[in-house]
């Protein structure tokens, strides 16, 4: 039975303000945090001043306290009715912080309860980084994807391989210019000279080459193009789709994240048709913004054949795992995320082994591996564990 719940402001890998919830029950307490985006959609969950979020708790847990925490969808409900339109009413932050509580405290003792297969899933690393991040590229985050891993934990070790000799090669060059929000190595190197770096590492290690472009943090509606500044260069919609084609088979990416703006569903649908004869990851993030109904949307114009699961994108844990399960039941490969404001709640590492096909965070940095490390504990303690299937 929940006994209390309370809320703290504390702060994320930002020095950002973010919340903290404890729920008190008969089994112990059991803690929710939330993380931050920087590089944040249209559609997302609203997000609201934290000191008026904890003022807001303050207010609404006496409506689950005396609950039996085993209900965790019916709490999650909850919430979500008291949120309002778009989460205006109580905010993101405090709907993920909350949820994350509550769901940890009714899996207690069965963590696995909401789940129907267990499978570990794969890494993807943001190992060198630009765009709203900070970089030297307009392309965002340039991914290592370790598909080549027999477990969880040579994955993890293949990541952290990648990014010291990326790095060594960045010193040599006198090319390091330190590291971004999301820990990812940053460079002043192009995109053409950051991707041969890392295409040459990921087929030595036997992985893959993944891309998030951020689209939509490029492109200008007011002028109809996008716009890479670093390079000195505007884009005409149908030039951005033969870029993203070239980018692809130069350097045989597996792994294309929002390589057009986030209301251009017919651009990613195209893409998609073009993979036809290509193992490639057609994945939607601010597209979908983890929306029950941008994911219809998308559905029916078959857009992608993969999705980004931000909780806080949707404002509670339990409608991102709503999302996640649509997206699956149509074959969709899923992405667990980290957001670039993080905190140190491992929460979608639980999320990812449950529902996730990877897992997409960091190998630096105290709030990006207490999800990895969460992962390895679980992988050594699983009877029979096995890594997620990644036939496309």
């Amino acid at each position: 039975m929940i006994k209390d719940i309370k809320g703290y402001k504390i702060y994320n890998s930002r020095g950002e303000s973010t919340i903290l919830v404890k729920t008190v029950t008969d089994s112990g307490v059991f803690e929710g945090s939330a993380p931050s985006g920087k590089s944040r959609s249209n559609y997302e969950a609203y997000v609201l001043d934290i000191n008026k979020s904890l003022k807001i708790l303050e207010k609404i847990k006496h409506n689950f306290i005396g609950l039996t925490e085993e209900d965790f969808e019916i709490m999650d409900e909850m919430v979500t009715d008291m949120a309002g339109k778009n989460f205006q009413r109580i905010g993101a932050h405090l709907g993920v912080a909350l949820t994350s509580s509550l769901f940890k405290a009714s899996t207690f003792g069965d963590p696995y309860k909401y789940f129907d297969e267990i499978r570990f899933p794969y890494p993807i690393v943001n190992v060198m980084g630009g765009g709203s991040h900070g970089g030297g590229t307009d392309i965002q985050e340039f991914h290592l994807i370790p598909t080549g891993a027999s477990s969880f934990r040579e994955a993890i070790e293949t990541c952290l391989e990648g990014m010291k000799r990326i790095k060594t090669i960045l010193l040599s060059k006198h090319k390091f210019s330190g590291k971004n929000d999301e820990n990812a190595l940053i460079s002043d190197l192009d995109e053409e000279k950051t991707l041969n770096i890392i295409s040459e590492i990921a087929e030595d290690l036997d992985a893959k080459v993944g891309v998030d472009m951020a689209a939509s943090g490029l492109y200008q509606k007011n002028k109809g193009r996008y716009i890479y500044e670093k390079l000195g260069r505007e884009v005409l919609p149908e030039q951005q789709m033969e870029a993203v084609k070239e980018l692809i088979d130069t350097w045989s990416v597996y792994y294309v994240e929002d390589p057009f703006h986030e209301d251009d569903f017919k651009s990613f649908a195209e893409l998609l048709n073009w993979k036809a004869k290509r193992k490639l990851l057609v994945c939607g993030d601010d597209l979908y913004s983890t929306n029950m109904d941008r994911l219809k949307r998308g559905l029916r114009l078959d857009s992608c054949n993969s999705i980004i699961i931000k909780p806080n994108q949707a404002g509670t844990i339990g409608l991102a795992m709503k999302v996640a399960e649509k997206a699956r039941k149509r074959d969709y490969k899923i992405i667990v995320s980290h957001r670039s404001g993080e905190s140190n709640d491992p929460i979608i590492a639980d999320l990812a082994l449950g529902l996730g096909h990877f897992i997409k965070t960091g190998v630096w940095g105290g709030e990006r591996l207490a999800k990895m490390n969460r992962l390895l504990e679980l992988w050594d303690t699983i009877e029979y564990p096995r890594m997620a299937n990644l036939r496309i």
